[in-house]
């Protein structure tokens, strides 16, 4: 009995303690629609549309609306041949955060063969009571001429993906305490930092460890590694040996492939060498992110680096206005960019803007250089 009471003393003074967080998680849920039977859904009038089965997704009810001879909204002349995809909250809910949605047109083995851009929406009714807010989407989707020629459209049907993106705020599970009053749970007590491979390979370029490649552009030399180049950009890389026939003796000793790369300018080749290291573009200012993100999009259409070709279209796309649409727009069509010009027409599209974008300086500069998109804008100013 002697030991029995400071026992049941210690058990007295135990206290018992829990945790419990919010937390803050990115949420991406996805959705396929088959649309069947093509033939028959391209004699319908324009701005009819058929609409999907109900789906969850973040929370929220949702269907797809698909105009199959484009929406109707505006009405003009440049949106004949297009089929339209819009997303449309279902119930009486609304979402008082942004939504972050795009549409992929899937090949047949289930993998997006071209994408839309991420489009950010608050889905709600507006002041006035009308639901116009909860259907939001992509006018220009997808020329019908477009989707027979990918390869996707077999057996009068094709496939495509909704993926929805937004930020929830989670009450994570409640943590027990193991009860001696100093453990702490145990996410807490281990933490993995960030990947930083980005970092070793930049300091890899820029210090020029092991450099075994010398590329001359605009009168500048960048020295690169060719196995990373052969990884991450095989087109320059191919591009460099085809114009390389023997290799000099690099500064510190051994040999190096040299090369020189016309119509490009040093600044723009800089920051795709960025990219292909550490797969980020580098920090740029506002006001040359427009002229930058255009150089890139013709260096990466080049060299056929995929990613960094989307992302420079998405930076376009955000930057889309008054001034830089015409500009936007022409770099678009010369590089195959077909959601990015969709973005600028959609833009264009809107009342006022075709007559605005005309007598924009960015129109006089341009409107010399690709013909039947101006044209093209001349009739949509006629229609407006």
């Amino acid at each position: 009995m002697a030991t029995t009471a400071p026992l049941l003393s210690a058990a007295a003074r135990r206290c018992s303690r829990s945790a419990s967080a919010v937390v803050r998680r990115h949420v991406i849920d996805s959705h396929n629609l088959t649309l069947d039977g093509c033939a028959a859904f391209r004699e319908m009038p324009r701005a009819t549309f058929s609409s999907s089965e109900a789906f969850e997704a973040v929370g929220h009810r949702w269907r797809i609306r698909w105009y199959p001879n484009g929406e109707e909204e505006i009405g003009w002349l440049a949106r004949d041949g297009y089929t339209s995809l819009f997303l449309e909250l279902d119930n009486d809910d609304r979402t008082t955060d942004p939504v972050d949605f795009r549409f992929s047109l899937l090949d047949h083995a289930g993998c997006p063969s071209r994408a839309t851009v991420w489009l950010r929406h608050v889905f709600s009714s507006d002041d006035r009571g009308s639901d116009r807010w909860k259907c939001q989407g992509f006018h220009y989707f997808m020329k019908w001429t477009d989707l027979e020629k990918s390869g996707c459209l077999k057996d009068d049907r094709f496939i495509v993906r909704c993926d929805i993106s937004s930020v929830k705020w989670m009450e994570a599970d409640e943590i027990a305490d193991a009860g001696d009053g100093t453990a702490a749970p145990v996410a807490q007590r281990v933490v993995v930092p960030p990947s930083n491979l980005h970092a070793h390979l930049s300091d890899l370029l820029w210090k020029k460890q092991g450099v075994d490649v010398a590329i001359d552009v605009a009168g500048e030399t960048f020295e690169a590694h060719g196995w990373l180049l052969k990884a991450r950009a095989p087109v320059l890389e191919a591009e460099l040996l085809a114009a390389t026939k023997e290799k000099e003796k690099a500064p510190g000793g051994g040999a190096r492939r040299r090369m020189e790369i016309e119509g490009m300018e040093a600044k723009v080749f800089k920051a795709m060498l960025h990219f292909v290291y550490t797969d980020r573009l580098p920090e740029m200012g506002e006001r040359e992110t427009v002229a930058m993100a255009q150089g890139l999009l013709a260096a990466a259409h080049r060299y056929k680096i995929e990613k960094l070709k989307l992302m420079c279209e998405e930076m376009l796309c955000k930057r889309i206005n008054v001034n830089t649409v015409a500009t936007i727009m022409v770099v678009a069509e010369e590089h195959g960019c077909h959601n990015l010009k969709a973005a600028c027409l959609e833009f264009i599209g809107r009342p006022g803007n075709a007559k605005a974008v005309m007598a924009s300086e960015g129109f006089e500069k341009v409107k010399a250089s690709c013909l039947p998109l101006m044209m093209e804008l001349v009739v949509m100013k006629k229609l407006a």
